[in-house]
C-alpha cells in the first residue's frame, strides 16, 4: 500500500527532481516512466524560484501549487515539498 501523502525537504538540489522522485515512490513506478514534469509546471522556473542566492539569501515566503500525474504538489519557500494523492 502506498502512502497517501508525503513531505520532503529539499535543503540543496532541485525541487523538480525531488518531486519526480517522490511521485514515483508514492506511485510505485520508475521515475523515467512518468510524464514530463513540464506538462504541469516549468521545472527550470520552479528550481530558479526556490534556489538560494548568495546575495539575497533564500526565499523566505511563498509557495507554488500544481497537479502532476494525479498528485497535488506544493513547494514551500522553506524547502518543504508536499505531495498528496
Amino acid at each position: 500500500m502506498h502512502e497517501p501523502s508525503s513531505v520532503t525537504s529539499v535543503s540543496e538540489g532541485q525541487p523538480s527532481l525531488a518531486i519526480i522522485e517522490r511521485v514515483a515512490a508514492l506511485d510505485g513506478t520508475d521515475p523515467l516512466s512518468l510524464p514530463p514534469l513540464y506538462d504541469a509546471v516549468d521545472p527550470d522556473a520552479l528550481d530558479s524560484l526556490f534556489q538560494s542566492s548568495s546575495t539575497d539569501g533564500p526565499q523566505t515566503t511563498g509557495a507554488v501549487q500544481f497537479t502532476y500525474y494525479g498528485y497535488d504538489v506544493r513547494v514551500d519557500a522553506d524547502g518543504d515539498i508536499v505531495v498528496e494523492s
